[in-house]
C-alpha cells in the first residue's frame, strides 16, 4: 500500500491546461478539481504499477494579485473548502521594469515565494512520511534539485503530471510520469 499526494502548481497548471486543451477564451474548459485526485489516482497503475493507493490529500500553490483577482480569491476559498485540499495562497509582488516597446518604466506583478512554498512542502511530506508517492502537477524545472534529492535521499517517488509539450527536464527527473492526453484531460472536465 502506497499513500499518495498531489502538489499542484496552480498557475503553472492552469497556464498548460488552458494552453493544451482549452487554447479559446471564449470556450474555456475547466478543470474538475473534484475528479482530480481519483483520475490521477487512478493513473498511477499505468505510471508506476499495480498497488494498493490511499489519497493523502492535495496542495495547491497559488498567487494573486493583493489588490485585485477577486474571483480567483473566492475561487481559491472554495477550493480550500473541500474534502482533502489545502490550498496555499501568495500576494505578487510589484517589479520595475523596462517596456519592450518604448523603454519606458512600467510596474508589473510577479509570483514570489511559489516555487520555494512547493519544494519545502515536498520536503516536508517526505520528512514526516506524509506520502509515499508524490504526484507534481508542474512543468517549473526550478523543482528538479528536490525531486532529485527527495528520491535519491528521502526514498520517496515522484510522479510528474503534464502535458507531451513542455515539461521534459522535469518529467526526466521524476521517477515516472503521467502525459495528460485528450481522453484524459476529457476525464478532468467539468
Amino acid at each position: 500500500m502506497s499513500d499518495v499526494k498531489l502538489y499542484v502548481d496552480f498557475w503553472n497548471f492552469q497556464l498548460s491546461w488552458n494552453a493544451e486543451i482549452s487554447p479559446d477564451p471564449s470556450s474555456r474548459v475547466k478543470i474538475s478539481w473534484h475528479n482530480l485526485p481519483r483520475v490521477l489516482i487512478d493513473e498511477l497503475g499505468t505510471a508506476i504499477g499495480p498497488d494498493s493507493y490511499t489519497y493523502r490529500g492535495t496542495e495547491v500553490f497559488a498567487s494573486v494579485h493583493p489588490g485585485a483577482d477577486h474571483k480567483l480569491r473566492k475561487f481559491l476559498h472554495w477550493l480550500n473548502q473541500n474534502t482533502g485540499y489545502q490550498v496555499h495562497r501568495r500576494d505578487r509582488k510589484a517589479k520595475q521594469d523596462k517596456c519592450p516597446h518604448c523603454n519606458s518604466s512600467i510596474q508589473r506583478m510577479v509570483e514570489k515565494g511559489v516555487d520555494a512554498s512547493i519544494v519545502t512542502a515536498l520536503y516536508e511530506g517526505a520528512i514526516n512520511d506524509s506520502y509515499d508517492i508524490a504526484i507534481l502537477l508542474s512543468n517549473d524545472g526550478d523543482h528538479i534539485p528536490a525531486i532529485r534529492t527527495i528520491q535519491d535521499r528521502l526514498n520517496k517517488r515522484i510522479v510528474h503530471v503534464g502535458f507531451k509539450t513542455g515539461g521534459n527536464a522535469v518529467r526526466s527527473a521524476a521517477w515516472s510520469h503521467v502525459i495528460l492526453s485528450a481522453e484524459l484531460a476529457s476525464r478532468l472536465s467539468d
